[in-house]
């Protein structure tokens, strides 16, 4: 799915609309970590937000369960 996803960001912000489990595997893969490591972040509430930004060429955690 990243793979399809990154190619569109050159055109500007891309939402991707999941379920936490999800949304944590995909946060994860993102910052180049394994699957494995999403355990590392807190579950995402019904109804928040995430963002995913870029700071000195490098994906990182913008916001993380924003209501």
């Amino acid at each position: 799915m990243l793979d399809r996803v990154r190619p569109l960001l050159s055109e500007g912000d891309v939402a991707v609309v999941g379920n936490g489990h999800l949304a944590r595997v995909l946060t994860v893969r993102r910052l180049g970590l394994p699957p494995s490591a999403s355990r590392l972040l807190g579950r995402p509430h019904p109804g928040t937000l995430s963002s995913l930004t870029t700071e000195d060429g490098r994906p990182v955690i913008a916001a993380w369960n924003v209501p």
